[in-house]
């Protein structure tokens, strides 16, 4: 290859979207078969269709061997992160558009991919674009009861809420139902009571030093910065909806913004 021939990046933006895609079919049974890997080869190709198919298939295995060593998750969100920055608008509505195809093509859509589809619209500001597109979905909806992002983030506003007087008052719930309807807007009120009751169970019923450690962790591993500043923000809200933040919420929050590398301060 001569000096002058352009060499092509290690890693591209079409590896992100592969990587996103591969998290979404991996999803839906914990397992990758060759037909949705074909699936995320064929959005690929959408994509680069210069690109020779042998190229794309790179792409898609390059990602693939990522994605097998990305145990935190820190790779996906990392990629959800960089076309956040890297893609316009239009290209942006593109890919979302892709992320809904690839989590609805067994026809079912999970509870899991729907979190991790809203998570992928807030940070690319397409949220408007997520609730039209769970609206049209033909998928059907799988609404098994699991322990989400949303479960997460509900527990430690209620440790937070809670904690620090023995109680949570009506003001704090319709907070948090107020603040976590901003995660999901395909959710309504209901379901996200719904949600906050799954979490009052395992913080009445757990460790609950262990669910709150496990709740902070798991938010940290599958949120950006950004995202977790977004996270703290909600949190405070539901700590001053009675009024105002006490020290002890003051503290768990700080402890919150610590472990979560913030860089956030409260004067008492």
């Amino acid at each position: 290859m001569s000096e002058d021939q352009p060499t092509e990046p290690a890693w591209t933006p079409a590896h992100d979207l592969a990587l996103i895609f591969i998290a979404l079919a991996f999803g839906t049974d914990a397992e990758l078969t060759d037909h949705e890997i074909d699936h995320v080869t064929d959005a690929i190709s959408r994509w680069r269709p210069e690109a020779p198919e042998e190229s794309v298939r790179e792409i898609v295995l390059e990602a693939l061997a990522t994605f097998e060593h990305d145990s935190t998750g820190d790779e996906v969100v990392r990629a959800i992160e960089t076309l956040a920055d890297r893609l316009e608008v239009p290209s942006r509505k593109r890919a979302l558009e892709d992320v809904m195809r690839i989590a609805e093509a067994d026809g079912l859509l999970l509870t899991s991919e729907r979190s991790l589809i809203s998570v992928i619209a807030a940070r690319w500001d397409l949220r408007s674009m997520e609730s039209d597109l769970l609206r049209r979905s033909t998928a059907e909806v799988d609404d098994r009861p699991v322990w989400s992002l949303l479960h997460d983030i509900g527990l430690l506003a209620i440790a937070v809420a809670h904690g620090s007087t023995g109680s949570l008052s009506g003001g704090e719930i319709d907070k948090m139902v107020e603040r976590l309807r901003g995660w999901r807007m395909d959710l309504d009120d209901d379901d996200v009571r719904d949600i906050i009751r799954s979490a009052i169970g395992a913080y009445r019923d757990g460790e609950l030093r262990d669910e709150i450690h496990r709740s902070a962790q798991s938010v940290k591993e599958r949120l950006p910065h950004a995202m977790r500043l977004i996270v703290l923000h909600d949190i405070i809200a539901v700590a001053e909806a009675d009024g105002q933040m006490n020290e002890a919420e003051r503290d768990m929050i700080g402890s919150l913004a610590q472990a979560w590398q913030l860089g956030v301060r409260f004067e008492a």
